[in-house]
């Protein structure tokens, strides 16, 4: 009987030899994992991609330009009492006479030195012999005067009043010496006044009208007139149809359209040169709003005549503004999508409205942010609405919805979207 022979085996050997064999795999599932672990957290926190915004195109609205009724013949010119420059002029730009306009002139300057708030009386003035002096004055220029004597007592306001109701000059020149000292300081002071507001083309020559040398254009007078509706003295007194001053007695407006057709004011004039005049403010109804207007018709041919041509004016100028909503609150501004599938539209937060003249149009910017993800509500940019005078109105747009972040899943299945190769 035969016995077969086998090699001995070291197991030692042979459990090396499988030891040899595991460590390729282990490293190469360390490395996995150290990999993994490595790549998941960083996959997980990257920041990711923000999503450019799609603009949408938005335009204003606008309506076909009115004509307006121009007056025959002077110089006319229309604008917003809290604007800047004209709406409309007639195109007559050279300065015409203003007649009493210019006592408008001489109280807001005597304003200047000596402010009154509304409602305010103001300092008691006694007047002298020169009020009488003055008084015979301008009588014998054919003036609009009121009766004075010495020793009489008129507070500040009552001299404002018989200045600015009845425009009477004697008084005006009284309201001017008692805040100048005499007339030519007053000048000084004027042309001051003037320069430092712009108004380069009124030209005065006295305080109180009568010289044909007190000069403007319709434009400038415009300008006047905001002046004017900012001080809420002159207003309470321009917009009364009469007073009564003591001693003088009952005085009346030469304003003969006051309260007409929305006419709140301001100041009329005459001379022989100058025709009949009407620096006005009015408040008209525009799309259920009020709005205030002012400005000038000179060189009318008759007081009625002038009358009737700026209350046409004022009407058809009611009938060419127009309240626009620009932007509508909710309205989309603009589109994003992020790479991950994620959708939202930037709306705008509020509305926007814009008071527009004729076929003008208010320009529209609409700057969004990129944005990666965002809740309903936030802030994703803004929209600035800019009407043709130049005002500007922005409102914030927001996020429409949620723009979610991308999920864990996508995170790391698209490596290539978060480091980029």
């Amino acid at each position: 009987m035969s016995t077969a022979q086998y090699p001995s085996v070291d197991r030692r050997d042979r459990s090396r030899r499988r030891r040899g064999r595991r460590w390729p795999l282990l490293g190469g599932l360390l490395t996995v994992l150290v990999a993994l672990g490595v790549y998941v957290p960083s996959a997980l926190g990257a920041p990711l991609a923000q999503a450019a915004p799609e603009l949408r195109t938005i335009e204003s609205a606008a309506a076909p330009p009115a004509d307006l009724p121009w007056p025959l013949e002077g110089r006319a010119a229309i604008g917003l009492a809290d604007g800047e420059g004209v709406l409309a002029t007639n195109g007559v730009d050279d300065p015409g006479v203003l007649a009493s306009i210019t006592k408008m002139v001489a109280n807001l300057v005597v304003l200047d030195a000596h402010p009154l708030a509304a409602g305010e009386s103001g300092p008691s003035i006694t007047t002298t012999q020169r009020d009488v002096e003055h008084w015979v004055f301008w009588v014998a220029d054919n003036a609009s005067v009121q009766p004075v004597s010495a020793g009489l007592t008129f507070t500040q306001r009552e001299l404002m009043e018989l200045s600015l109701i009845p425009s009477a000059a004697n008084y005006t020149h009284t309201l001017i010496d008692w805040a100048y000292g005499d007339m030519e300081t007053f000048l000084v002071a004027a042309r001051a006044w003037l320069d430092e507001r712009g108004l380069d083309s009124i030209s005065l020559a006295d305080g109180t009208g009568l010289s044909p040398e007190n000069v403007g254009t319709a434009a400038d007078l415009v300008e006047l007139a905001r002046y004017a509706v900012a001080e809420p003295a002159i207003v309470e007194i321009t917009g009364m149809a009469s007073a009564e001053i003591p001693v003088v007695g009952g005085i009346r407006n030469t304003n003969s359209v006051l309260g007409i057709g929305g006419v709140t004011g301001l100041k009329t004039g005459y001379t022989v040169e100058a025709g009949y005049n009407l620096l006005f403010s009015a408040t008209v109804d525009v799309d259920g709003a009020p709005v205030e207007l002012v400005g000038a018709v000179l060189g009318g041919s008759s007081r009625a005549a002038n009358g009737d041509d700026v209350l046409r004016l004022v009407a058809a100028a009611a009938a060419n503004l127009h309240r626009v909503t620009v932007i509508e609150a909710g309205e989309g501004l603009g589109d994003y999508r992020t790479a991950w599938g994620a959708t939202t539209t930037a709306v705008a937060s509020d509305d926007v409205e814009v008071l527009l003249w004729g076929d003008e149009r208010a320009s529209v910017e609409v700057a969004l942010d990129p944005i990666a993800s965002a809740a309903e509500g936030d802030r994703v940019g803004s929209v600035l609405v800019t009407g043709p005078d130049g005002d500007a109105t922005a409102v914030d747009a927001v996020a429409s919805g949620a723009l979610d972040e991308a999920d864990a899943l996508w995170r790391l299945t698209n490596p290539a979207a978060l480091f980029g190769g």
